[in-house]
């Protein structure tokens, strides 16, 4: 808009003045003042336009290069967004495995009626029918807790694999490797926590029932291993995926 006022105006001013000089002049001169001062006036208005081009140009370059700074910056945070939601995958999974309850009331989880029956019938009844009618219902329940864990493990394994897929591009072969490691050692754990939860329900079942029960599973062996995950993640996988986990400079 403005270089069109300016455009109208210059024509306007030279068509005035050339009027004014037509006018205060002889048409015998104005033949030779037209050939003195038409360059003049096609050098100043290809001047003009040259200048407006550059302006245009410039204007054009700068908006180019905000728009190459922007696309590199939301490329840098979408990297940045993929390579966490890994990283966030990863700590999960750990974070599961390593809260998992062990305690086998935990799944039984009875409710006040429940509780004082359960001691009742094991402590006065002799009836092994009521007992094992009231704790029926109870271990079944207790079984669907325990099995949502071998169903996570089955599912979350699929994910992780999809997970380490996406590392080895988003991060690097090494990282890919470290990440493989661990990942299999939470599956294996989680699939030990499982076998071991059975073990106590079944063991806590025959106690109520009176039947001579095995010995304690070895949980020792369990929090051993989440020690020893849990160091692991605190400095080799940390460690391994920090220099990764910021926005790229470049």
């Amino acid at each position: 808009m403005e270089k069109n006022i300016v455009i109208i105006a210059a024509i306007c001013t030279a068509s005035f003045v050339g009027i004014y000089i037509w006018l205060s002049m002889g048409t015998e001169e104005v033949p030779d003042l037209i050939k003195t001062v038409s360059p003049l006036i096609v050098v100043a208005v290809t001047g003009y336009f040259a200048w407006c081009q550059l302006k245009i140009s410039r204007a054009q370059k700068e908006l180019s290069e905000r728009q190459a700074s922007t696309a590199h910056t939301k490329l840098k945070l979408d990297l940045f967004d993929k390579r966490y939601e890994a990283y966030q995958n990863i700590i999960e999974h750990f974070v599961y495995c390593y809260d998992l309850p062990m305690g086998i009331m935990a799944y039984y989880r009875l409710t006040e009626e429940e509780n004082i029956e359960y001691h009742r019938l094991r402590t006065f009844s002799r009836s092994g029918d009521d007992k094992i009618r009231f704790i029926r219902p109870i271990r079944e329940r207790a079984l669907e807790k325990i099995d949502s864990i071998s169903v996570y493990n089955v599912e979350s394994k699929k994910k992780r694999e999809l997970d380490l897929e996406r590392v080895r591009f988003l991060y690097s072969d090494d990282v890919y490797h470290v990440l493989f490691d661990f990942s299999k050692e939470c599956h294996e754990l989680l699939g030990h926590q499982h076998r071991t939860l059975i073990v106590c329900l079944n063991r806590e079942v025959d106690s109520f029932l009176g039947i001579p029960a095995l010995a304690n599973p070895n949980m020792a062996d369990i929090e051993s291993k989440k020690s020893k995950l849990a160091i692991e993640f605190k400095t080799n996988i940390v460690d391994t995926m920090r220099p990764y986990l910021h926005v790229p400079e470049k």
